[in-house]
């Protein structure tokens, strides 16, 4: 024992050794310091005030636990008498649904399957179905040039719910079926602005609190509480999770479908005046099972929803005694309207409804073929409440109702919301290479096809709802040095093209097509080929993935053969 301590002594006699011990502990404790710097929980906070940067008569938005981040100085939630309102577009795209705001006559409008809500910018209250309903606020305002709904508007029409806190003001908004997941808070916990303990604090989740769960992010979860504040707290301190979905109403419910019982085969009669209305026979005879027939009957005169109306009763008779229903297509392309005029104003979509369906039921057709092209980004919103408004009429009246669309990848003119309302969507399964194109190409490669009807159905739209747009037509295609050109060729009049200029057509096996190419003087002619075997398959694809049907544009351009192969496909 004197031993160790003598040697003891020795050592700590040694300043090198006293100088490296001090060293030591300082490097320990340095350490221990930065350690805890970097790893400890911090009590720095933040204010709410700094995390949601809100300005006065302004408010935070949140929907479904997403803080929504205003662009380019655009303010996207402001507060009136005390009352949250959100900006229109945003909102409309939040819910998956339509406000279709009038700038013209200051009013929106909404549709759901039990009918139309309209308020007026400078009234309190609403009217549903024409009938006046009181309310102590204002449905929507309007500031520099946009419309801004009343969060508690949309809570009584669509039914989405939503909380509004002060101090800082900010809404959160609850998408009416939606799938939410809460949780219960174990025991009071900082809310941290990101997950992490050296995150600053925002505020505290409280025990027994029961909370939205906005996403997981391992250890740390983001929630959002109650009271309207988003944050991050550590898994641990959450307990009970369940998910559901948030409470639906009517707003959410499909109109009823009115349904033919039989797959579709529809053709599509184009008629330029009504002497046309008398080769219906001559149409007809080359159609064998053909069993629904669209004539473009109605078309769009002028912006307030005057029409040109071609329809003939005694064509419709001659239909019905061959066992074939009709359904008047309404179009837009032969006049220049202005959709924007047309569809976002509520007195002339009234109109255009009206003289629609006052055509329809005069001949006694069975029903509306909506044909509506080049609508533009800027109109979805106004189409898409012309196309619910016209669908409680139909359904009033009896008539089916079918819309047009194009491939959603060229045009999405919000088609899962009409097919809530709308009997039958028409894909347009043609058009991929268009009159004007800069490169020659396919009409409708299968791939064109396949992609445009998996889209669709993506989209919201039932099988059995869905009819492919078929073509009986192509076009062929010049090429002269970087120069490209073509012309509508029919089905019809494809083998005498080639015999014309004798062209062997070779299968594309991934297209699922033929197709022929040659040269003429300086120019290389190129035509992939619509024929009854491309159409074959695009008629087997249809049937593979159980749709509702085909239509064809258009009747006259085929063979004989053309619809007896539908026939045999379509069933």
């Amino acid at each position: 024992m004197e031993k160790a301590k003598r040697l003891l002594k020795n050592i700590f006699k040694d300043k090198r050794f006293v100088v490296i011990l001090i060293i030591l502990v300082i490097l320990v404790v340095l350490g221990i310091i930065i350690y805890n710097k970097k790893y400890s929980p911090t009590t720095e906070t933040m204010t709410l005030d700094e995390y949601y940067e809100v300005a006065d008569g302004e408010t935070a938005v949140i929907i479904d636990g997403d803080l929504i981040t205003k662009t380019d100085a655009n303010v996207l939630g402001i507060v009136r008498d005390n009352k949250p309102y959100v900006e229109i577009k945003l909102l409309n795209d939040a819910i998956g649904d339509v406000y279709a705001y009038d700038d013209v006559e200051h009013t929106i409008c909404y549709t759901t399957k039990e009918g139309i809500y309209k308020a007026n910018a400078k009234n309190k209250g609403y009217t549903f179905n024409a009938q006046s309903v009181s309310k102590d606020y204002t449905p929507f305002v309007e500031e520099s040039g946009r419309a801004f709904l009343s969060l508690e508007f949309v809570k009584d029409t669509n039914g989405a719910e939503y909380t509004f806190n002060e101090n800082p003001s900010r809404a959160a908004i609850y998408t009416a079926g939606k799938e939410r997941t809460t949780a219960t808070v174990e025991k009071d916990t900082p809310m941290r602005r990101f997950g992490g303990n050296r995150s600053k604090i925002l505020n505290t989740a409280k025990e027994d609190e029961v909370v939205t769960v906005v996403e997981n992010y391992g250890s740390w979860s983001q929630i959002l509480t109650k009271d309207g504040v988003l944050g991050c707290v550590e898994n641990s301190y959450l307990e009970d999770k369940e998910t559901s979905k948030n409470k639906t109403g009517a707003a959410q419910e499909n109109l009823s479908h009115n349904l033919m019982k039989e797959k579709i085969r529809m053709g599509w009669h184009q008629i330029f005046n009504k002497t046309a209305n008398e080769q219906v026979s001559s149409v007809i005879a080359t159609a064998e099972g053909m069993n629904v027939i669209s004539p473009t009957w109605i078309q769009i005169r002028d912006n307030n929803g005057n029409i040109t109306d071609l329809s003939s009763a005694n064509y419709v008779q001659f239909c019905h005694d061959k066992n074939i229903k009709v359904w008047s297509l309404v179009s837009n392309i032969e006049k220049d309207v202005d959709e924007g005029s047309l569809f976002k104003v509520a007195q002339n979509r009234e109109n255009l409804i009206n003289n629609i369906i006052n055509s329809v039921t005069a001949v006694g057709a069975d029903g509306i073929n909506v044909d509506m092209e080049s609508v533009g980004d800027a109109n979805v919103d106004g189409y898409v409440e012309f196309v619910k408004e016209l669908a409680i009429k139909c359904h009033e009246k009896g008539l089916m109702l079918s819309v047009d669309n194009y491939n959603v990848d060229s045009a999405n003119y919000k088609v899962g919301i009409q097919a809530r309302y709308a009997d039958y969507i028409v894909m347009f399964g043609y058009d991929e290479t268009w009159t004007g194109s800069p490169t020659a190409g396919s009409n409708n490669s299968m791939g064109f096809v396949k992609e445009g009807v998996e889209d669709m159905l993506d989209e919201g739209v039932d099988k059995n709802q869905l009819i492919l747009a078929i073509p009986f037509y192509t076009r062929l295609w010049t090429q002269i040095g970087q120069n490209v050109t073509s012309e509508t060729v029919t089905l019809k009049d494809t083998p005498g093209i080639l015999t014309a200029n004798n062209a062997t057509p070779t299968w594309l096996k991934e297209n699922k097509e033929n197709y022929a190419e040659w040269q003429k003087g300086d120019g290389k002619c190129m035509i992939w080929i619509v024929d009854d075997k491309s159409l074959k398959e695009r008629c087997d694809y249809a049937m593979s993935k159980n749709i509702a049907g085909v239509s064809a544009w258009k009747l006259g351009n085929e063979t004989v053969d053309t619809w007896k192969m539908i026939k045999e496909t379509i069933k």
